[in-house]
């Protein structure tokens, strides 16, 4: 399909091609500014674009599409995608719901709990002696008083809340 002759570059002169004729930017009459309503970030108690984020790592993540082809499909942002995977890695359900719920910001979340995913990660990727030497490097009884004892209490706290049943 050809253009008309109309709109193309070479048969108009460059004054009309960058303005509408009269001195503005091609909307309105070059003094009034038109302004596009944002969108609402939330609808229906819902971050829209948390949720639109949500279903581009879920197409990327379980459907196997492309991270571009997923932010087509869902009309997201890469730094949204990439955000909110890192809260799905996390595994924390409370804290997903919060960001899709509008009640923690996507991008604090993120920063929050990013460094735990990489530490996991790169933790199980260490060889059983790769993780006694870095133990050994980082004071092995500080490790017992600052990690060990903490978590071990959490554990039978959290254990002490579900009724067992026999």
């Amino acid at each position: 399909m050809r253009c008309p002759a109309a709109f193309t570059t070479a048969t108009r002169p460059v004054e009309q091609v960058l303005s509408n004729g009269h001195g503005g930017n091609g909307v309105g009459n070059g003094t009034k500014q038109v302004l596009k309503r944002p969108k609402p970030r939330m609808k229906n108690g819902r971050n829209q674009a948390a949720w639109r984020a949500y279903g581009a790592a879920l197409l990327h993540t379980r459907v196997g599409l492309t991270i571009e082809q997923a932010i087509a499909c869902t009309g997201s942002h890469t730094d949204y995608v990439d955000a909110i995977e890192w809260i799905m890695a996390s595994g924390d359900q409370d804290l997903l719901d919060c960001v899709l719920y509008g009640r923690v910001g996507i991008f604090d979340a993120a920063e929050q709990v990013r460094p735990l995913v990489e530490l996991r990660t790169a933790y199980k990727k260490l060889t059983p002696d790769q993780r006694v030497a870095w133990a050994v490097e980082e004071n092995p009884d500080r490790l017992f008083e600052q990690v060990v004892v903490p978590a071990s209490a959490r554990q039978r706290a959290a254990a002490e809340l579900i009724p067992i049943i026999d």
